[in-house]
């Protein structure tokens, strides 16, 4: 941990403090081994070397987000290539492309009605009848909530046969009036993402 770490603040130029709580994050949000830590500095890396986003972007933005979207079922590598997508389009602060995600994430794993109430045709959220436009299922036929990294990438993949209206649509739902233009940046380009 400690020679990732290492690497971590050399490649990012950051100085150890600020590298060890990235990496901290990012290891404890998406529960993680302390073995892992390779992975996390490699996956950076890679990503900085094939997008506009540098490892320090990537570490700061996954430390906004890292706990609720490794509750929500996305793994580091979805979680950084949805945030580096988010970065390279819109070329804002990783603070806000982490705070983006977060709200984003948090919306889509709203529960708003008893689970016991929830039969067939009962939405969990609005986002659930959001994405039912674009034929998009957010939970699973036992009524649990899919893995977010796999509906996001099918929502990417459909994204583009969307018409316009119901683009902004399921994007203001998502995301609200203040982020959607973030959400429409990590749907925009499924090409992309899934290249990332």
């Amino acid at each position: 941990l400690t020679t990732e770490t290492i690497k971590m603040a050399r490649i990012a130029n950051m100085d150890f403090a600020t590298a060890t709580q990235a990496m901290t994050s990012a290891i404890r949000g998406f529960k993680l081994e302390m073995s892992d830590a390779q992975s996390i500095t490699d996956t950076y890396s890679a990503l900085a070397a094939e997008a506009a986003v540098d490892t320090d972007q990537l570490a700061t933005a996954i430390s906004k987000t890292a706990s609720i979207a490794g509750s929500a079922g996305l793994s580091l590598q979805d979680t950084s290539a949805f945030l580096t997508q988010i970065i390279e389009t819109t070329q804002e602060a990783p603070e806000t492309a982490g705070t983006a995600l977060k709200t984003i994430i948090a919306r889509f794993t709203e529960l708003k009605k008893d689970p016991a109430a929830l039969v067939e045709g009962v939405s969990a959220n609005k986002i659930e009848a959001a994405l039912k436009t674009a034929d998009v299922a957010l939970r699973d036929t036992e009524g649990n909530f899919r893995d977010l990294g796999e509906v996001f990438l099918e929502l990417s993949s459909k994204w583009n046969s969307l018409d316009r209206n119901t683009q902004r649509y399921i994007a203001t739902t998502a995301a609200g009036s203040r982020q959607q233009s973030r959400f429409i940046a990590m749907m925009d380009d499924y090409e992309r993402t899934v290249e990332l």
